[in-house]
Parts: C-alpha cells; structure tokens; sequence
C-alpha cells in the first residue's frame, strides 16, 4: 500500500503495525501543533488514531478535555480528538468543527471506526475483502496495494456521465466504498455499522432581522478566517476578483492589520489578457483598495500526456482544464519558497446565493406577509395582483407537484429537463440510473424545503470528484487548500439563515454584500458579473478530440455514450471561440463531452482498458 499510494504528503512517511492492524501515514504538516507529531497518536486507553486534516476549534476541545486540557495544550490536532473519543466515545466527533478524515483503532474490541467531517473534503474510502478490512485516502492505494480486481461500478460511472453524480458512498470501483461526508463506518465483531452523525438541527434564524444576520455573519466569518490562518508558515489566497475571494482577502488583511491574525495574507491572482474571463479589472481594485501588490499566476497550457500520467499515478479522473490552468500556475508560484497554505473563495456561491426554497415554508407557516413582499421585488413591473398570483404559484408548486418538489430538495438535478440524450438509452436503464437520482437519504435533523435544499451543498456527489482531485493535485506539491466559507460554524449559520434575506431581484449575497461594506471596494461589492473559464477549456477539448475523436473514446465503444451526440454538443462551442469568443455562448450542456473524455482518460489509465 505504501508504494501504490499516490504523492501525497511531503514530510514523512510511518508505518505502525500491532498483531492484525495496520497504519501508514503520509504526513503533510502544516499547522504550528503538528510540526514535530509521528502518526498514528497513541491515547491513554491504547487506541490508536489517524488524523489527516485539521480541527479549527481547538480552544473548544480543549474546554471539554476538562483536568488533561493544560498537558494537551500544545498537542497536534489529532491527539485532541483522541483524548475527546477516549473520554466520549463516538459521539465526540459531534464536538469537532473543521476538516478531516479520522481512522480510530481499539485492539481490545476488534474495533475500527472511521469518520469524515461535513463536506468531505478529506476523501476516505475503505473496502472489506474475504477477512481483510481497508481504509485509505484514495482508491489506487487500495486497488494496486491490495491487489483488487478491477470491477468497473457502471452505475456509479453512469451517475458521473450524465452530470448529476448523486451517491454518497459508491465509488467508480465495486469493490470500494467512501465514507459518507459526515458519516462514519464503525467495524466490529464482523459487522458494519453505517452511522450518519451529521444532519442538525440546525438554529433556525427565520425570525431574526437583516441586521442580526449580517452581525452574526461578519462574526462567523472573522472566526472563520482567524482559523483558517493558523499555519506553521506563510498563508497564501487566491483573488480571483470575485466577491468571495476578495472578502477573503480584504477581511484577512484588515484583521492582521488590526492585530487579530499574525501574519499579511498574501494574495496570488491570475489573469487572462484578452480573454472573456479575464478578472483584471476587479482584482486591481482590490489591489489599489488595500494598498498591495498581489502575485500573478501564469496561466498553464493544458497538457494531454500529463493528464494521462497524472490519472495512471493517482487513478483521479484527469484535473479539469479549466480549474487547472489557474490551479497549476498558482501551485508552481507557491513551490517556489515552500508556501504550504492555500485559501479560497469557495463556498460562498454555495452558502449565500441564496434561492427561493424558502417560499414554500412560509406558505405552509402562514406567514404570507414576507413571502409576498419578496415576490413583489421580482415582479415589481407586474400589475399586483399577477406578482402575487405569480409568487404564490412559485411557492405552492413544490408542495403539490411531485417533479418541482424533487427540483428543489435535490437542485443538482432538474427534474423538469430530466434528458441526458447523449448516455445510451440501454445503458440507462441498465445501470437503472432514473432510480439511482432518486434514492431517498433519510436526514431527519432537517425541517423545512429550504434546509433539505440548503443541505445538498453538504452533500453534493461531484465534490469528490471535481473537488478531490484538485486538493489530491494541491497536495502533491505539500500545498493544503482551505475554505473559510465552508467552515462549519459559518455553515450552520447558513443552514438556519432566513431564506427573505439571502437575496433579491437584483442581488445575490446580500448578507455578505452588506457585512463587506467599507472593507470591499465598492466595484466589487456591487459587482454583479461572473466570469466564465470556459474558453481554455474550449481548446484543451479540441485538442484531445483531434488526437482522439468522440467515436474513438472507449464510452463511446462501449455502448455507453453516443459519438455523434458528442460532436454536436461540442461543435458550437468550437465554433464561438474560433470566431474569438465575442458573441454569447451557447446555451445547451457542454459538460457532457469533458465527462465523456475524462472517463475515456480514466478507463485507459486507471481500470487497464
């Protein structure tokens, strides 16, 4: 295991061994605490942990670890949440806000317990095989370490094709399973407990006023910053010049300037002359605003033979062009002077976009008032009579009709345009993929249309497939990306939030729109355009389909996909960016032909075919 295992962590690699058990830890450490730790920790009772990741409420912990909190003080994270389990037991990971993956090992008991925090942003996969239990953070080292056979789950793949990768726990390979993001998989006396620890309640802050939100908000986000700037070394943050990673950058520097965070955050930003998804404009302003020069990533030309490579190392689907051509000049900057720390601006389109989910719960509370005032401020042009007709139709349409109820509790998948016309009608059903969207997770802590809708963003598929291969490729290089607008007090707060303050007609984000004023420049603050990376894209397709064309990839020659579907999806879009990307892009899905490339790259490099 220890030599398929993909790179994956600079600083050390240790292996323990005990009678039937078994620990490999590739460790990446980037936090003061975990500068001089050797996993696995070993607690007081002999149970012996692995930790990847890192906790951002250690003062918390330490609070409850009582009479051991001063000996522990200056101990590694994954020693803290140890001595937690020790004292705790399984319920201990209910008091732990951050990101990681835990393995948990009891000699006495036989037992293994495996957990992954909300958002699964530290993969875990694990398989049982005859009498041999596995876990580790990626499939090639169970695959090749272990010796699997490699059976192609087509369902899952099918579930990838058609752009709404809905399972929780399956992974491309039958044999290998994930753990499900706040889940845990607990193995004893032979038998698999599966326990989704993660689901609320979450505070409901329905009642509360705009101001109260932004309040709370602005101190959630501090705290989440605060947090996330807690490295051994430098911190480093992408601007792209969007809302997000501006207020990251911009609040960052004004906590270290009012002495709350040790250190300036550095800001790195690329940008694309001449291109529609240049950003220049907005992140020179943040530049101009805080008085910094920010670091310019090169943009990096997308590379055929390494996406092959790159996926035969690590059995990853090859990195989107898109989020590798900023990705890879970013990382060569960092690699440079050894800079460890990556923050972004992801999650804040997830968390504070805002929908209308809400709608339908104030109509069955009765509490029509705000629902109409709100539908009035879309439809202020609207006779008022019709804009209330047209609110309250918006709202009773998810409560009465199956298809738009199913659109809003599960918004990766419309189900009012259900066609995924390029899969093979026969391969559909064969993988029963209609039935596979629709299998119902039981998340009882949950009320309300807007929280079962809010709580996709927890768990959303394509995370571990898009994400994950972004931060495995961070990682070769020792980088560690964080998110502070997934951090998981901020995001409970969101779960909650009232909905009638999340967004209006014009804006998006409003919450954190207004906790930013004074610290954003107002172009940005204001700004509501979003940049598409789709032209690099555009082009990295074009090559792989001149070396290879769609009738020649393997999901084509499998029966899988249609060619000819393929080519039509892609011809526009080659189209609009020979003719210099000017005019609008075309409307209909693109995605289907990067999923059908990637996973022909994939079946070549990763399952032998």
């Amino acid at each position: 295991m220890v030599e398929a295992a993909p790179p994956r962590g600079l600083d050390e690699t240790s292996v323990w061994e005990a009678g039937p058990a078994g620990m490999i830890c590739f460790a990446n450490r980037t936090t003061p605490e975990a500068m001089h730790e050797r996993q696995p920790f070993i607690g007081a009772s002999g149970a012996v942990a692995l930790f990847d990741g890192r906790l951002d409420n250690r003062a918390e912990v330490l609070a409850l670890l009582d009479d051991d909190a001063r000996a522990l003080r200056p101990a590694p994270d994954g020693a803290l949440a140890l001595a937690l389990y020790e004292r705790r037991g399984r319920e201990f990971v209910r008091e732990l806000i951050g990101d990681f993956a835990i393995a948990i090992y009891e000699a006495g008991r036989r037992r293994l317990s495996l957990f992954r925090s909300p958002l699964g942003w530290r993969p875990l996969a694990w398989t049982l095989n005859g009498q041999r239990l596995a876990f580790a953070t990626d499939a090639r080292t169970l695959v090749v370490g272990l010796g699997l056979e490699r059976r192609l789950n087509e369902g899952a793949l099918a579930e990838f094709m058609s752009g709404r990768f809905m399972t929780q726990t399956e992974t491309f390979w039958t044999d290998i399973e994930r753990v499900e993001q706040g889940g845990a998989i607990i193995f004893e006396n032979r038998k698999i407990e599966r326990w989704l620890w993660h689901d609320g309640p979450f505070e409901d802050w329905s009642d509360r006023s705009f101001d109260d939100h932004v309040d709370q908000f602005r101190a959630l986000f501090d705290q989440a910053l605060i947090a996330s700037n807690r490295s051994s070394g430098p911190v480093t943050a992408q601007l792209s010049g969007g809302l997000d990673s501006s207020s990251v950058v911009c609040r960052s520097t004004e906590l270290f300037r009012s002495g709350r965070i040790d250190r300036q955050v550095g800001a790195i930003t690329a940008r694309f002359p001449g291109e529609p998804h240049d950003e220049s404009l907005w992140s020179g302003a943040v530049e101009d605003h805080l008085g910094i020069k920010a670091e310019v990533a090169r943009s990096q030309p997308f590379s055929i033979e390494g996406a092959h490579a790159w996926t035969a190392a690590t059995f990853q689907l090859p990195l989107r062009p898109n989020a590798l051509d900023t990705l890879a000049g970013v990382l060569n900057l960092l690699e440079v002077d050894g800079r460890r720390v990556l923050l972004t601006g992801e999650g804040g389109d997830d968390w504070l976009n805002g929908s209308l989910a809400h709608w339908p719960d104030l109509l069955m509370r009765g509490r029509w008032a705000g629902m109409l005032r709100q539908g009035r401020s879309f439809w202020p042009d609207d006779a008022l009579p019709v804009s209330i007709l047209k609110t309250l139709m918006t709202a009773a349409r998810p409560v009465f009709v199956h298809r738009y109820r199913q659109a809003l509790l599960q918004p990766a998948i419309d189900w009012r345009n259900p066609a995924v016309d390029w899969l093979s009608p026969e391969w559909r059903k064969q993988t029963d993929l209609e039935d596979r969207w629709r299998r119902p997770v039981a998340r009882p802590g949950l009320r309300g249309f807007a929280q079962h809708s809010r709580y996709a963003i927890f768990s959303h598929g394509n995370r571990s497939l898009i994400a994950e291969g972004a931060c495995a490729f961070a990682e070769s290089k020792g980088v560690e990306i964080r998110h502070p607008f997934h951090d998981g007090r901020l995001t409970n707060f969101c779960m909650g939030a009232a909905g009638i303050h999340l967004r209006d007609k014009v804006y998006r984000k409003r919450i954190l729109r207004a906790a930013m004023t004074g610290t954003l420049p107002e172009i940005v603050r204001t700004r509501t355009t979003k940049a598409m990376f789709v032209g690099h894209s555009v082009d990295a397709v074009d090559a792989l389909l001149a070396q290879r064309p769609a009738s020649e990839l393997l999901p084509v020659q499998l029966g899988w996909v249609d060619g000819k579907c393929i080519e039509q999806l892609h011809a526009p879009f080659s189209k609009w960016r020979r003719e210099g990307s000017t005019g609008s892009l075309p409307v209909h899905p693109w995605g289907p032909v990067w999923f059908a490339i990637a996973v022909d790259i994939w079946l070549r490099n990763a399952a032998g075919m």
